[in-house]
């Protein structure tokens, strides 16, 4: 039962602090090899437990699953970049970095100033292509 008040607080503090997209979208996908997300200064950082190259990949799937229009693409072995446009126009910045054999760091920015829940939604695209539904 304590676990649970536990669970409660740090659900109402997230929903106040304004952080209720990333609870939503990673509330199943902890479980399911994200190992930790932040918003800050308009990027989404999200720590995904799967190797470097496979999430390359699945940024790309997703890129391409959500309509995005690529522009450019370039990775080497430690770091990559996605750039691409939604059809409304806004930029869209996917950078990866490698940081342990079966961890990749993924900052998401969408738009100038960033956007929260956009940037969400593209990491959630990620984490299915990764982990499936």
């Amino acid at each position: 039962m304590k676990g649970k008040r536990i669970i409660m607080l740090f659900a109402c503090c997230m929903l106040l602090a304004g952080c209720a997209a990333p609870l939503v979208f990673f509330g199943a996908g902890a479980a399911a090899g994200v190992g930790g997300y932040k918003y800050y200064n308009g990027v989404l950082n999200v720590t995904y437990k799967a190797a470097y190259i496979d999430t390359w990949d699945a940024a790309k799937r997703a890129a391409k699953d959500l309509q995005l229009v690529v522009t450019s693409a370039k990775h080497d072995l430690t770091e990559g970049k996605i750039v691409a446009r939604r059809a409304e126009g806004d930029r869209v910045t996917i950078s990866l970095e490698y940081k342990s054999a079966d961890e990749t760091l993924v900052g998401i920015r969408v738009g100038t100033l960033g956007d929260k829940n956009a940037s969400g939604t593209i990491a959630e695209q990620i984490r299915k292509e990764l982990f499936g539904k």
